[in-house]
């Protein structure tokens, strides 16, 4: 649920949000990430922090990730949320689904968190979610920001991501998946609102599955936490790949 980071505070009143006492909201520093030991990315996060403005409630992630020259493709983060109060989507409360949603008049209709063109669904411009505009560092660097927030009307309500830092080839449509994280919020029927910081879990998470992009965009995507083609091969590599050619050549012949 991608919105512009707000910080109104929260007053535990009746009728409004509590907060919860955590020791830490884990963040990420320097979070190396690597295929068979080469450097593809560096991934960095703040320390989440509570949003609420006394009726809606939820939390605020800011992060990034910086690629090597090591990396293949084109990098982008990849969302799917789990939660009892879907927004934006036809997909049941409790199953896993693209963020954004596929009625989120702002999205598009590629995987990727950030939009692939200018243009949303409606028709109008949104240049502070187009990819394009989400890189710095002369493009090496893309930025991940989110507020994701529910309204509370005396109900429990969980919410929780799967992010992941993929690669992407454009010309085979390949998605390999380099790192996964986890982050979300709950809030009680008594109105408590928890937030849960970065948590690691091994590439791809559980909720983004071949079948899982399948049913949502069509025979289009190969979803693998095989890293290999994500890396630029190296000059051994290259000749190792040009031999193994030659090879298959006087095969034929």
């Amino acid at each position: 649920m991608r919105t512009k980071n707000l910080w109104l505070g929260l007053v535990a009143a009746c009728g409004a949000l509590a907060t919860t006492s955590l020791a830490a909201w884990q963040g990420i520093v320097n979070r190396e990430v690597k295929c068979n030991g080469t450097l593809l990315a560096t991934i960095n996060f703040n320390k989440p922090t509570l949003f609420s403005d006394g009726a809606s409630g939820g939390m605020t992630v800011v992060g990034n990730a910086t690629k090597t020259a090591n990396f293949a493709g084109e990098m982008r983060w990849l969302q799917m949320i789990k939660t009892n109060r879907p927004v934006n989507t036809n997909t049941p409360a409790g199953t896993p689904y693209f963020d954004p949603g596929e009625l989120d008049p702002k999205g598009n209709d590629y995987p990727f968190y950030w939009n692939e063109d200018l243009k949303g669904r409606d028709g109008n411009n949104y240049p502070g979610l187009w990819v394009q505009n989400q890189f710095s560092n002369g493009g090496n660097t893309l930025a991940f920001s989110d507020q994701p927030t529910r309204t509370w009307t005396g109900a429990a309500i969980d919410w929780t991501a799967e992010l992941s830092l993929v690669c992407w080839n454009k010309t085979t449509n390949q998605i390999g998946v380099l790192w996964t994280g986890s982050y979300g919020f709950t809030i009680t029927a008594a109105g408590l609102l928890t937030i849960d910081g970065i948590n690691e879990l091994a590439a791809g998470g559980t909720y983004l599955t071949q079948g899982a992009i399948d049913q949502r965009f069509g025979d289009i995507y190969t979803i693998s936490t095989d890293c290999e083609w994500c890396a630029i091969p190296g000059p051994g590599a290259m000749s190792t790949f040009a031999l193994a050619g030659i090879l298959a050549i006087r095969r034929r012949r």
